[in-house]
């Protein structure tokens, strides 16, 4: 395998969540409007030069309006032309591997081989409660969906899996990706043997918007990357989430995004997910000024600086970004964000090798 990344890159993360969390269920009129305002976005992504767009997988969340994200993903492939079409991430253990195969399949097929594949095992224990799911060892279940979910595009004859959680017996899956032999392939993953296993399917690790201990974060790349190159990828490569807002100055960016970008946070907080920074001991140490080094945010030129910074500090391949949390900025000036940042942005760092 061989990933084609030949240099820095950059894509954009299009989120299906609008409003605070646990905000009332939205009536029909809000949820129509919002999935116009997606496409708007994602229209407006590849329009203004990012190599790709990025969808999210949540479930049992008002503030969530487009949950299933291949259907998602397919809406796209009929609108654009030119972007890479990637989940960040499935989580894969809350479906059939089969289905998930089948579906991956035909978004393959829409959008003619622009579709990759991130998955993960989820943290969230609403998503398994809603399916049905035992949330015990996710991680195993998940290793044995993608050795499902690879057997079925792969497979030039019906087979038969025996499995700890799923049994299939003389299962054929048609048509094939468009992609031969498969879809690209990334991992989703934060604990260092979800990492590792990542290196033996994943072509790229996939790193969440959040802090980063330099010394951990180098020692879990060493670990991807030596992983993955055991098993026949030639260049491994990282891809980091990042937050961040593109204006005229860092205090006009800082005034449109940080409110926002500070109460999602404090959401992720109160799952768990700053348990390692030190900087992060309650839910008041969530903000704009504690978790700078997170973000890309300000001026085109400071926006350039946090992705030189990026690459350079952080061995990053390639830099996922969301100009829009789930409660604001509004749709229309994230879209407005990210037409300056291709304008001003982009240019300067695609070429960056």
């Amino acid at each position: 395998m061989r990933d084609s990344l030949d240099a820095f890159k950059v894509g954009v993360f299009v989120p299906g969540l609008f409003g605070p969390e646990g905000r009332p269920e939205p009536d029909r009129e809000t949820v129509q409007a919002c999935h116009e305002w997606m496409f708007r976005e994602a229209e407006a992504g590849e329009k203004a030069g990012f190599e790709g767009l990025f969808v999210g997988e949540q479930h049992m969340r008002t503030e969530c309006f487009f949950p299933d994200v291949f259907l998602l993903l397919g809406a796209f492939a009929m609108r654009t032309s030119r972007v890479r079409l990637a989940t960040f991430a499935n989580v894969l253990t809350v479906w059939d591997p089969m289905h998930v195969a089948e579906t991956t399949a035909l978004v393959d097929h829409l959008s003619k081989g622009r579709f990759t594949w991130v998955a993960g095992a989820g943290y969230h224990p609403g998503y398994w409660q809603m399916f049905n799911i035992d949330p015990r060892r996710p991680l195993k279940r998940f290793l044995e969906q993608m050795e499902v979910v690879k057997t079925a595009w792969t497979s030039k004859e019906p087979f038969t899996f025996e499995g700890e959680y799923y049994t299939y017996r003389d299962v054929f899956l048609t048509p094939k990706p468009y992609q031969d032999p498969h879809p690209t392939t990334w991992c989703g993953a934060q604990m260092d043997r979800a990492i590792e296993a990542g290196g033996t399917y994943a072509t790229a690790w996939t790193v969440a918007p959040f802090p980063l201990d330099k010394e951990v974060f180098k020692r879990q790349v060493e670990l991807f990357r030596s992983t993955a190159i055991a098993n026949g990828v030639e260049n491994p490569k990282i891809v980091i989430m990042r937050n961040g807002f593109c204006a005229e100055s860092r205090e006009e960016a800082e005034r449109l995004f940080g409110p926002y970008f500070a109460t999602e946070m404090r959401f992720y907080y109160d799952h768990g997910i700053f348990s390692h920074d030190p900087r992060i001991r309650s839910r008041e140490d969530v903000t704009v000024e504690n978790l700078r080094d997170t973000l890309v945010i300000g001026s085109p030129d400071d926006c350039v600086e946090s992705l030189q910074r990026m690459q350079e500090e952080y061995d990053a391949d390639y830099v996922v970004m969301r100009f829009r949390m789930n409660d604001g900025p509004d749709p229309a000036t994230a879209i407005r964000s990210m037409e300056l940042f291709g304008e001003q942005v982009l240019p300067r760092v695609m070429t960056m090798g």
